[in-house]
């Protein structure tokens, strides 16, 4: 049996609803349960696809590190920018979106990445 060693980051898909504000709160810990320091760098993109890395974001969280020592990253997009999603023909978005860290000393480690889906809301 083959021994391997898996450094993919973990999946986490988001299904937005337009308009809507998003907020969560990702916490990085040890496989012994304690608290990895996020100092440095932290982006978060939404994209259409993996395909096109040079193509700009379609978006990117606000990211808060106010709490990076204790492992806490929070994310965020506005109600504009989950309306923004949907302002096309087909009144939703299908694309794909990552976190990755780059600590000022060390390489940068993508540490989530999933599928991101937006359906457009009924009361505007």
């Amino acid at each position: 049996m083959a021994s391997q060693i898996n450094v993919q980051p973990q999946v986490l898909d988001l299904s937005l609803y337009s308009g809507d504000g998003f907020k969560v709160r990702l916490t990085c810990k040890t496989p012994d349960n304690a608290p990895i320091d996020i100092t440095g760098a932290v982006t978060a993109q939404i994209r259409l696809d993996r395909e096109h890395p040079d193509d700009p974001p379609v978006t990117s969280f606000a990211v808060d590190l106010v709490d990076a020592y204790l492992g806490v990253i929070k994310l965020s997009l506005t109600g504009d920018q989950t309306q923004e999603l949907t302002d096309n023909p087909q009144n939703k978005f299908v694309g794909v979106w990552d976190v990755e860290w780059d600590p000022a000393t060390d390489e940068p480690r993508t540490l989530c990445q999933g599928k991101v889906e937006c359906f457009a809301d009924v009361t505007r």
